[in-house]
C-alpha cells in the first residue's frame, strides 16, 4: 500500500484514562503553573498542570509537561502512561503527516509503562484500545491486543473480561460477546465493583439493562447512575443514552421515576449538536410503552 493513501487513514477515538485526578476545579492553570516557576520539579503539581490542560483538550500542552514529569523520572510507570496517554489523544487532532510518529511514540511509552509495573492496569488497556482499534499497517495487532487483555485478566478479573468484551465487541464477534458478557455479568452479580474508569461503569450498566431478570435491572441502575455522578466531557458514551438505559431499567422494574428519565434522554437527545436518531427512535417507542 502506498504512503499516499496510508495517511488519509482515521484514527479512532482513543478511550483516554487517567488514574484518579489529583486536579481541583478550584486550581487554575495560571495558579498551578506559577508554582511551577518556583518549583519544576514537584511532580504533583506538574500532574495538576497536565490533567488541567488534558481536561481542556488542549493534548500538546499537557504533553509538554508531562514529558517534564518523564524527564525527573525516565522509569516511572504512572508518568510513561500519562504521557503515553495523552500522545495518543492527540493522535486524534494532528495533521496526517504527524500521526505516525506520534502513535509510535505513545506505544513506546505505555509499553514502557507496562513493562516497569506488572501490575499497571491502565497501560495495558490503553494499549488495548490502541492495538484493537488501529488497522495493521498503522501497528494495530489484534493478537497483541488480546494479549494485553489476559495480562489485565491477571491483575483485576472485572477489568479483565471488560477488556476482553472491548475486544470482541470491536471485532463484533457475537458468539465471543455473548460469553463474555455471561461471564462479567456472574463476577458482578457476586461481587460488584465500581470503576475509577467510568467507560467501564457505562458498559456493566448498558450489559445489565439488557437482562429480563429485577435483580440485574437493579444492579444495571446502580452502574448508571454511578456513571453520571462521574460524567465528563472525556466520556464516550452520551447522557441522552444513559437516561434510555436508566428508563429502560427502572421501567422493566415498574418505577414510576421511568417517566422523569426518558423524559431527560428525549431533552438531551432534541438539545444535542450530533443527533443519534437510531437512539431517538428507541426513545420514542419506550415513551410510548411508558405512556400507555
Amino acid at each position: 500500500m502506498s504512503i499516499r493513501i496510508l495517511i488519509f487513514y482515521t484514527l479512532p477515538v482513543f478511550l483516554l484514562t487517567f488514574l484518579p485526578s489529583l486536579f481541583s476545579q478550584t486550581n487554575s492553570i495560571d495558579s498551578l503553573v506559577s508554582v511551577y516557576k518556583n518549583d519544576d520539579q514537584n511532580p504533583i503539581n506538574i500532574i495538576k498542570i497536565g490533567e488541567a490542560y488534558a481536561a481542556e483538550k488542549k493534548w500538546d500542552l499537557a504533553i509538554n509537561y508531562y514529558e517534564k514529569l518523564v524527564r525527573i523520572d525516565p522509569n516511572n510507570s504512572d508518568y510513561l502512561y500519562r504521557l503515553g496517554g495523552t500522545q495518543a489523544a492527540y493522535s486524534e487532532v494532528v495533521s496526517k503527516f504527524k500521526v505516525l510518529p506520534l502513535i509510535n511514540t505513545a506505544k513506546r511509552n505505555l509499553i514502557k509503562s507496562a513493562s516497569l509495573n506488572n501490575q499497571h492496569i491502565y497501560s495495558r488497556w490503553a494499549l488495548v484500545q490502541i492495538l484493537t482499534e488501529l488497522p495493521q499497517i498503522l501497528g494495530g495487532n489484534k493478537y497483541d491486543a488480546q494479549d494485553y487483555c489476559h495480562e489485565i485478566l491477571k491483575i483485576s478479573k472485572d477489568h479483565g473480561l471488560l477488556s476482553y468484551h472491548y475486544f470482541h465487541s470491536f471485532q463484533r464477534n457475537e458468539k465471543k460477546i455473548i460469553e463474555f458478557e455471561k461471564k462479567i455479568i456472574d463476577s458482578v452479580t457476586y461481587n460488584p465493583v465500581f470503576f475509577d474508569f467510568n467507560y467501564f461503569n457505562f458498559v456493566l450498566g448498558k450489559i445489565l439493562a439488557n437482562q429480563n431478570q429485577k435483580k440485574y435491572n437493579t444492579l444495571s441502575i446502580k452502574y448508571l447512575e454511578r456513571y453520571i455522578s462521574h460524567y465528563s466531557s472525556a466520556d464516550r458514551f452520551s447522557l441522552d443514552e444513559t437516561y434510555y438505559l436508566l428508563a429502560y431499567s427502572n421501567f422493566k422494574l415498574g418505577n414510576d421515576n421511568s417517566r422523569h428519565f426518558i423524559k431527560l434522554s428525549k431533552e438531551v437527545s432534541i438539545n444535542s449538536e450530533k443527533r443519534n436518531y437510531s437512539l431517538i427512535k428507541k426513545i420514542d417507542e419506550l415513551n410510548k410503552l411508558i405512556n400507555r
